[in-house]
């Protein structure tokens, strides 16, 4: 079992806490969700329950059931995988818990060899952690983790950057252990009302404490944190009242090719345009190169062969010289674009570096679209907030370089309901403003709300251009998004 009694944490330098007088008793071979608003407390409780954090009041103890040798009693996945890479190669990194605990090789071997196979990596196993895309890291993490069997999961955002195939095997391995271990406790946090629908207890925490403890169903209808409509009610392009601004601006991409390794192509053979004053949806499997693509438009990483061009409504190509801001992205990991003291000198910084000068008031502003008010977050650590709060402040950031395209990597992980409504309301607003928007997404109700065209990518690195109504028209690539978010 899991005892917390009056629990109360406050991070170092914080102003208010992060977790207040909580008390909660997690049975042994329960499993239950943890949902609430970015800020409220969620990674806090889940560093606690892992022993990463001591509480600043109060006790959390544990009741193991049986002997777990030497391994650690409470396996974490973290929100961004990246926090948990030890290794540099992917089958030393599923070994690591069984190297720190003596394991014989040939039985190491083997255990690895089963979990790749489990999470569908064999592929992977020889490759480069650094190397590979946000999903496949966090199917590593996860098979780092459940290689040791622990009695206690805790998985924060689990499914954050898996594809459909992903979150499939996530959800039968998560079955597999519980039939393998009935005494497993599994603590869930998750923004996904239809993953909290499959379990048989939710905690919703608000501003640090317990405001709900029961039947899902109960929670998220009686709840106002979840009160926003769902994306999936949202209209499609063309219906929602957008008038599409005249393209002044396009981005040619011809012949273009990437190689991390010489001999191995991620993307071969892409040919596209994009638009100022459209929105297009980048989907495809993990994998598949989508966050590389996204680099390459906005020119941090050049391509192997074939060109990236930004051209003018006469044909006339835009020079290098001319180029810098105007095409620029939020990252799958927002904090690696951070790294300034306060979040009004990470929103000013981009426009001074232009000799814009951005007023208080409009830094302000930047804050108060993106749902961080202004008097919490404006001298906030950026390193300090939740991965929501990150993400939204990482939106501010780009909005107050005014490009002319922006590429939103898998904008919606992490992010409550409210923040997902306020991102598709700021993605539709930069395409009525003139500015080219790109979502890199494995959600397709995120697509159905926003893209006027949908970029396919596929397996083998190629790509094919649908317009948003073919895509959705078409089962078998629209099978390759999820309906997660919908209710």
């Amino acid at each position: 079992m899991i005892h917390c009694r009056n629990v109360t944490f406050r991070y170092p330098e914080a102003t208010r806490d992060s977790l207040r007088s909580l008390t909660l008793d997690i049975c042994a071979g329960e499993s239950l969700v943890v949902m609430g608003a970015n800020g409220s407390g969620k990674s806090t409780l889940a560093l606690l329950l892992a022993g990463l954090l001591e509480p600043t009041d109060g006790e959390i103890s544990l009741e193991i059931g049986h002997d777990n040798g030497s391994f650690p009693p409470v396996g974490m996945l973290f929100q961004n995988p990246d926090n948990q890479m030890v290794s540099v190669l992917v089958d030393k990194e599923i070994a690591f818990a069984l190297e720190n605990q003596a394991v014989t090789p040939e039985l190491m071997k083997a255990q690895v060899a089963s979990t790749l196979e489990s999470f569908g990596i064999e592929h992977l196993a020889k490759r480069l952690t650094s190397e590979l895309s946000g999903g496949e890291k966090q199917r590593v993490a996860l098979a780092s983790l459940m290689i040791y069997r622990p009695p206690i999961l805790v998985l924060d955002e689990p499914d954050s950057y898996l594809d459909v195939s992903g979150r499939r095997i996530l959800r039968e391995e998560l079955q597999r252990l519980h039939r393998e271990h009935p005494g497993l406790i599994e603590i869930r946090v998750t923004q996904y009302p239809s993953v909290a629908r499959q379990y048989k207890r939710m905690i919703v925490l608000d501003e640090g404490t317990v405001v709900s403890d029961g039947a899902p169903g109960e929670a998220l209808q009686g709840s106002t944190l979840f009160a926003s409509p769902s994306i999936s009610d949202a209209q499609m392009p063309g219906e929602h009242g957008r008038t599409t601004p005249v393209a002044d601006l396009r981005i040619v991409v011809s012949d273009l090719a990437f190689a991390f390794e010489r001999n191995t192509p991620i993307l071969h053979n892409i040919n596209f345009d994009l638009k100022t004053g459209s929105v297009t949806g980048l989907v495809g499997p993990t994998g598949s190169g989508k966050s590389t693509l996204g680099l390459l438009l906005t020119g941090v990483v050049p391509p192997s062969s074939g060109l990236v061009q930004i051209v003018r409504a006469d044909g006339t190509p835009v020079p290098e010289s001319e180029r810098s801001g105007m095409v620029t992205a939020v990252l799958q990991q927002p904090e690696r674009q951070f790294f300034l003291p306060t979040c009004a000198e990470e929103i000013s910084f981009g426009p001074a570096n232009r000799d814009v000068k951005l007023p208080p008031e409009r830094v302000d502003s930047f804050l108060d679209q993106v749902g961080l008010p202004p008097e919490r977050f404006r001298t906030r650590d950026p390193l300090t907030l939740s991965m929501g709060e990150k993400r939204r402040l990482a939106f501010a950031v780009v909005l107050a370089l005014q490009p002319r395209f922006i590429v939103f990597d898998e904008p919606t992980a992490g992010l409550d309901p409210e923040g997902v409504q306020r991102f598709v309301g700021l993605a539709r607003r930069s395409a009525e403003q003139g500015i080219g928007v790109v979502v890199i997404t494995h959600e397709l109700p995120i697509i159905r709300a926003l893209a006027d065209t949908v970029l396919v990518l596929s397996e083998s690195g190629t790509i094919s251009a649908l317009s948003a109504e073919q895509f959705l028209a078409d089962e078998t690539r629209r099978a390759v998004v999820s309906t997660a978010f919908e209710q």
